[in-house]
């Protein structure tokens, strides 16, 4: 997971990356290996090889909720209640 701040030193604008990867997916078919410069820039800051460039719009942790007590994963939105991997709730106030 990135921060916001590596996350625009990686992907730049998220929007245009968003229609370059559904351009590329328009004129080559189906799910087929695109190779972006952001990827290539994920890789060398974390050293995680992603299988499709349209993956880097899900790397962003301000995307996702706190990581539960109970098994470690992070919430799925930041206004979770509960942790959709285990089910564990978060306490109302």
């Amino acid at each position: 997971m990135l921060t916001d701040e590596e996350f625009r030193d990686v992907v730049g604008d998220p929007a245009a990356l968003y229609f370059q990867v559904k351009r590329f997916i328009s004129q080559h078919g189906q799910w087929t290996e695109m190779k972006h410069p952001a990827a290539d820039r994920y890789r060398d800051r974390t050293g995680v090889t992603l299988h499709h460039t349209f993956w880097l719009l899900h790397v962003r942790r301000s995307d996702y909720g706190p990581d539960c007590p109970s098994c470690g994963k992070p919430y799925r939105t930041p206004r979770a209640k509960f942790c959709a991997e285990c089910g564990h709730g978060i306490p109302l106030k």
